[in-house]
């Protein structure tokens, strides 16, 4: 995951989520990226919804966000048709698991999540902070597989728009300061869905650079987040 931030609990700072993968594909006449345009008919949901589902998912597995070893990859394998790729906390992500063949992985490029919490408990400054305060600040965002790069990565950002539904997280237990419990949530960020991936490895490599924001307030902090990670992926014949 490149760079996200998020608050799983209300005192961490922004969490920059950023992943870095390494595939090798077999080429496809089409390439091994959806359109966010295509992901609906495909799978059955929005590119947003995949993103919303996957914030709820890393919200129930947090260890996700910490794996040095490949052991939560699995974890990903959430639903019939699609696997979810794991994020890093902000460290540097370098893993190797297997992954179910046939399925289509979500890659959460980079994405940052609000959770409703005072100083931001509704939807205008929730998305004042995911789309100006993060997004609009994030550059060098990239996805290559098989050292073909992604065309265009601009063209998978996803916004929070007036359209855009709340979802809910489990932000775990109620905390001194009242962060925690089931709590309304928006996200956006750059996120992309992959065809599902020939028999055998495969290295995907991603980042960004994003801005750094207080992971109480969501204002602006100064400075950026570099982050990378690698993940080699062995694809299982399709059942």
């Amino acid at each position: 995951m490149t760079t996200t931030t998020f608050r799983l609990k209300r005192n961490l700072s922004a969490a920059a989520l950023a992943f870095g993968l390494t595939l090798t594909l077999s080429a496809r006449a089409n390439g091994p990226f959806l359109s966010n345009d295509e992901v609906q008919g495909l799978t059955g949901k929005s590119i947003a919804e995949w993103g919303a589902e996957w914030w709820q998912w890393a919200f129930k597995n947090p260890e996700v966000f910490v794996d040095r070893t490949g052991k939560s990859g699995p974890l990903g394998d959430v639903s019939a048709n699609v696997f979810f790729a794991e994020g890093s906390g902000g460290h540097p992500v370098n893993v190797k698991y297997t992954v179910p063949g046939g399925k289509y992985i979500l890659v959460p490029v980079i994405t940052y999540i609000w959770t409703f919490f005072d100083p931001c408990a509704e939807p205008v400054c929730a998305t004042r902070i995911i789309n100006d305060n993060v997004l609009a600040g994030v550059t060098d965002a990239y996805l290559i597989i098989d050292e073909a790069p992604i065309p265009d990565i601009s063209a998978h950002l996803v916004g929070v728009t007036n359209n855009t539904v709340t979802f809910q997280v489990d932000a775990g237990p109620i905390g001194p300061d009242g962060y925690g419990g089931i709590l309304d949530a928006l996200q956006g960020g750059y996120w992309v869905m992959l065809r599902p991936l020939s028999p055998g490895p495969h290295r995907i490599s991603f980042g960004a650079t994003a801005p750094l924001v207080d992971g109480n307030t969501g204002q602006p902090v100064g400075g950026t987040l570099d982050l990378t990670a690698k993940l080699r992926l062995e694809s299982t014949n399709p059942n």
